[in-house]
């Protein structure tokens, strides 16, 4: 059917991936300038340690921005109600009957949770913003 209306949900990123790389270079730089000058110093073992530490960054930055590409598309067509997620295509659908939908907002059993954004309809629900 035709479709009425659509939402595109996706997490907020804190810069762009060429940004992303260009302060870990900047990082790392810094980080071996000062390694070295201890290294030249005698200190050996600062060498790997700094490797390490660049190595571990490294692995968060890049996770943290491959989590941040996730989008989830929420459309309504006809009678249905679909909610699509997926990084460069949808890797899960759900699709709920519009007739008995309803959206519910779950607040938390402890204060520091998040809340969460329910689509509910015949028993079945489907979170919406995940992240």
């Amino acid at each position: 059917g035709e479709t009425i209306g659509g939402f595109v949900f996706m997490p907020n990123r804190v810069m762009p991936w060429y940004q992303l790389v260009c302060v870990y270079v900047i990082i790392a730089c810094f980080t071996f300038s000062v390694a070295l000058e201890v290294f030249s110093q005698g200190l050996t073992m600062i060498l790997p340690f700094a490797g390490l530490e660049l190595m571990a960054l490294g692995v968060v930055l890049y996770v943290s921005a491959w989590r941040g590409g996730v989008k989830e598309v929420a459309s309504v067509a006809g009678n249905t109600i679909t909610s699509e997620v997926g990084y460069d295509y949808p890797k899960k659908c759900y699709e709920l009957k519009r007739d008995w939908a309803k959206v519910v907002l779950d607040a938390p059993r402890i204060n520091w949770y998040p809340s969460r954004l329910l689509l509910r309809s015949h028993g079945k629900q489907v979170e919406i913003g995940l992240f």
